[in-house]
């Protein structure tokens, strides 16, 4: 218990201290210093002069926000506070005031400084955020960063830093700005940042802004530009189309010029031809769309920006097929991957190798007789159609076993044949065709031999003799001085087309196909027989009239 001059201060009233002499009794709004002599969870006592004492309630005791007065003051504390209130009973202390007016001054203090602040964001309002740096001040939309910030309750409870632009005294209102500091940090960022960045780097950002030239990407502290043309390997009519703000992107560094930054998204992406090539491979069949017609092939799309090229060749099995008869553009078609080229991106294609060969699945043998269907006739012979895209020739030599027999007059274009084949190359595609040898060969089954007289009929004739046909297919040459011994100019003076004759076997070449005949011969023949006859006929009677002379002779000497 205090005593004062004799008197128990605890029982004193402030009627007894008024009337004590030489005590000034402190006005409302002085600052007193005192000592904490009682503490509770909603007030604080403070000693005043030794002679009375004044009370803190606990709203009137800090800034912050506190449950219990315990929390902040205890007994012996030496505390400065202001008087807010004296009358009979009490004295009423603040030491909020105080504290207001001290921070208030360190606010000013740290405005005229340009001092970077802690804010706690309490709560959004209506064009920017109210925050708490020691005391309330507004934050404005357009100061919370360098961007434009659509979502303010995203910075609710977060402390962020911060800048007063606008101190008022007079109403204690204050401004601050975070966009100052963030523009501040950025612009170091920056500088460190770009000292280090080279041509060729990749870096990761997001996008910040579009425009219809292009993208701007922020990465770190920096931003860059990345042209429409830069976005992707395929045209982009329009950015929007392809990004959208606040999407992460990768990109290359491409080009620095002065602080302006290119950069390129495509350039770390595969090109289609990579991607298209690491899905498929040769021998691999595509769906793609006709997108140009050549004089050499067709140009088809594969997938977005790859195109190959199918050759003419490459169209169908059918070679006599024209590409407009094929494709058009604009047609979808199904091809066979056949080359890759990575090197200069090119693809080699094949609509007709997207079935299989038909070659392949042919099924004949060299050999075999099938039939088929003139095509074509040339001087170099019959182009007969066997099977589905095969055509096979048949030489003019292999026509008829008569080598005389022109290939016309056997065959025309559209008709039904049989042949057999003698030749068949599937991997080149060639097929060799007979129409002779369907028919055993009647030049080895003929029974006749040089000297041999045979019947034959004149099948046809020319200036140098005729051709006479002595089994089918075996045809002779009637030479024109072998006809008769008489001298003719045409074959037509001594025969006609389709007599019988007679004719001497004078060469017989089966091999060769050589049948060489004469009428003559026989004739002469038959001349030289009878004179051979006769000289034997005129020895015999020699003969016999010699004996006769020699034998009487004979007996006149005996």
């Amino acid at each position: 218990m205090k005593q004062f001059d004799g008197f128990n201060h605890e029982e004193m009233t402030m009627g007894d201290v008024l009337a004590m002499e030489n005590f000034d009794l402190p006005s409302v709004n002085d600052v007193i210093e005192g000592e904490v002599v009682r503490v509770t969870n909603q007030e604080v006592t403070v000693d005043i002069h030794g002679a009375t004492e004044g009370t803190i309630y606990l709203s009137e005791l800090t800034l912050d926000k506190v449950d219990s007065a315990k929390e902040v003051i205890k007994v012996g504390d030496k505390i400065k506070a202001m008087i807010k209130k004296v009358d009979d009973e009490q004295i009423l202390l603040s030491r909020r005031a105080l504290l207001e007016y001290q921070r208030f001054q360190d606010l000013k203090v740290a405005f005229e400084k340009g001092e970077t602040l802690e804010a706690k964001v309490e709560r959004a309002v209506k064009g920017g955020l109210i925050v708490n740096i020691g005391m309330e001040a507004f934050l404005p939309a357009n100061m919370i960063d360098v961007t434009y910030v659509s979502d303010l309750e995203q910075y609710v409870g977060q402390t962020v830093s911060v800048r007063i632009v606008e101190f008022n005294a007079r109403n204690k209102k204050i401004k601050v700005s975070r966009k100052i500091v963030v523009a501040e940090q950025l612009k170091a960022q920056r500088e460190d940042q770009f000292s280090t960045l080279t041509v060729g780097e990749v870096v990761e950002g997001t996008v910040v802004r579009i425009e219809k030239y292009g993208a701007f990407v922020r990465f770190g502290a920096l931003e860059g530009l990345v042209h429409i043309s830069e976005i992707c390997h395929l045209p982009v009519e329009k950015v929007e189309d392809v990004l959208a703000v606040n999407q992460a992107v990768t990109a290359k560094v491409i080009k620095i010029e002065g602080t302006k930054l290119q950069l390129s998204i495509k350039a770390i992406l595969p090109t289609p031809f990579e991607q298209f090539v690491s899905a498929y491979q040769v021998g691999d069949i595509v769906e793609g769309e006709v997108v140009r017609l050549m004089d050499f092939g067709a140009f088809v799309e594969v997938a977005p920006g790859v195109e190959g090229l199918v050759h003419l060749s490459e169209l169908s099995w059918d070679h006599k097929v024209k590409l407009e008869d094929i494709v058009s553009e604009g047609k979808r078609v199904s091809v066979r991957v056949l080359s890759i080229d990575s090197e200069n991106q090119r693809l080699a294609l094949s609509i007709k190798k997207v079935e299989q060969d038909p070659w392949v699945a042919f099924g004949h043998n060299v050999g075999d007789v099938i039939k088929g269907q003139v095509t074509n006739i040339t001087d170099l012979g019959a182009f007969i159609k066997v099977a589905p895209y095969i055509e096979g020739l048949c030489h003019y030599t292999e026509t008829s076993w008569n080598p005389n027999v022109k290939l016309a007059s056997l065959v025309a274009v559209g008709d039904e044949v049989e042949v057999k084949i003698i030749s068949l190359d599937a991997k080149k595609h060639r097929l060799g065709l007979s129409l002779r040898q369907v028919k055993s060969n009647p030049w080895i089954e003929v029974t006749f031999k040089s000297g041999d007289v045979i019947t034959g009929k004149v099948e046809s004739a020319n200036d140098r003799g005729a051709f006479v046909a002595v089994a089918e297919d075996v045809v002779g040459f009637l030479p024109m001085n072998q006809i008769t011994e008489k001298r003719i100019s045409r074959v037509e003076d001594a025969l006609s087309i389709g007599q019988d004759v007679d004719v001497k076997v004078v060469r017989f070449e089966p091999n060769n196909f050589k049948l060489e005949l004469s009428i003559r011969r026989i004739k002469e023949d038959a001349e030289r027989e009878e004179f051979n006859k006769y000289m034997q006929q005129q020895e015999t009677v020699e003969n016999e009239t010699l004996g006769d002379l020699f034998g009487d002779a004979l007996k006149n000497l005996l």
